[in-house]
């Protein structure tokens, strides 16, 4: 069974962490973390360096690289993947080697910008359940441009998704992606990997 575990933190548990922990092993994302505005996007950011440390064991910064279009990676660690919204900051990690991983609170304000990024197959999809089946179709696009490294590169109204309903795969180039969706607290999220994700097993980080 090719399980995918993904792992997750609140802000409010990043908050308590010993921030000289993160300094010592991540001193530049803690420098950037400094440079937000807002209390909550600084603790998102020191939030994925936590996950970093505390899922794969990467205990010192210069062991990330990041690809052409800047997905992170970790050479000699498993494949993962960052995603973050609302309080959560989560990380997804399994036996594919290649993975793309996004978490989307729900919040039907941000759905009006659907006929921008949706396929008009994807736009009469939706209609029958708005606000849900729009963050179905987010996070299967953000994470199969997640997945493949291209990132905003593959724009996301130049494929389509709907396979994924119907438990199918997607091509993109001559990759066939798989996927798994589901719901985590009051946000959807979406998994996709070179490999079939049989199961998904979530766990929350506490302390």
């Amino acid at each position: 069974m090719n399980e995918t575990a993904v792992y997750a933190v609140r802000t409010d548990t990043v908050r308590r962490i010993n921030p000289a922990t993160l300094e010592r092993a991540m001193p530049e994302r803690a420098e950037r973390a400094r440079r937000f505005r807002f209390e909550k996007d600084r603790l998102l950011c020191l939030g994925a360096g936590f996950l970093m440390m505390r899922v794969l064991g990467i205990r010192n910064e210069k062991e990330i690289r990041y690809g052409e279009n800047s997905k992170p990676y970790a050479p000699g660690y498993p494949a993962f993947n960052l995603s973050h919204s609302g309080v959560w900051c989560a990380l997804a990690t399994g036996g594919a080697s290649m993975i793309g991983f996004d978490l989307e609170e729900i919040d039907q304000r941000h759905t009006d910008i659907a006929a921008e990024v949706y396929t008009d197959a994807e736009l009469r999809w939706m209609q029958a359940d708005p606000v849900d089946r729009f963050f179905r179709l987010w996070t299967w696009k953000e994470s199969v441009m997640k997945a493949t490294g291209l990132g905003m590169v593959l724009e996301p109204y130049t494929f389509e998704v709907l396979p994924f309903a119907a438990g199918h795969t997607v091509m993109i180039g001559d990759v066939e992606w798989y996927a798994a969706d589901g719901i985590w607290d009051n946000c959807r999220y979406s998994i996709c990997a070179d490999e079939a994700v049989v199961h998904v097993r979530w766990t929350e980080i506490k302390d």
